[in-house]
């Protein structure tokens, strides 16, 4: 019976912690069909949100190397893409995927160098 109870316990605690999220900021390599669907490479600076989970892409053309880091500002979410090695003629994809967390953000600001960008197209599924 311990060992049961014991089995159960550890299993909830495994649960508990892949379920937990926290916002982070992700490169993807696979880009899921929904997404790649809506992607518009007329413009820069894209957001796509997948309202089923509640997680947000953003599709950013450079061509340089780029990086991406995020962090919340009160009620504000500020992604921030730092550019690099812009040494290529050609342009370069690079989406992210937000996953949201417990964050309570209800605004996005994105900085591109430090400089606040606008989002040329903003969209979901």
């Amino acid at each position: 019976m311990r060992k049961l109870l014991s089995l159960m316990f550890v299993s909830a605690i495994i649960l508990a912690a892949c379920s937990s999220s926290e916002l982070s900021i992700t490169e993807v390599q696979k880009i899921p069909t929904k997404v790649q669907e809506i992607i518009d490479t007329d413009y820069t600076l894209q957001l796509i949100n997948d309202s089923k989970s509640d997680e947000k892409y953003i599709i950013y053309q450079s061509a340089g190397t780029v990086t991406a880091e995020i962090e919340e500002r009160g009620n504000i979410l500020d992604i921030k893409l730092e550019t690099e090695n812009e040494e290529h003629s050609e342009l370069k994809q690079y989406v992210y995927k937000i996953t949201r967390g417990d964050a309570q953000y209800d605004s996005i600001n994105v900085k591109i160098n430090g400089q606040d960008t606008p989002i040329g197209n903003s969209t979901g599924f």
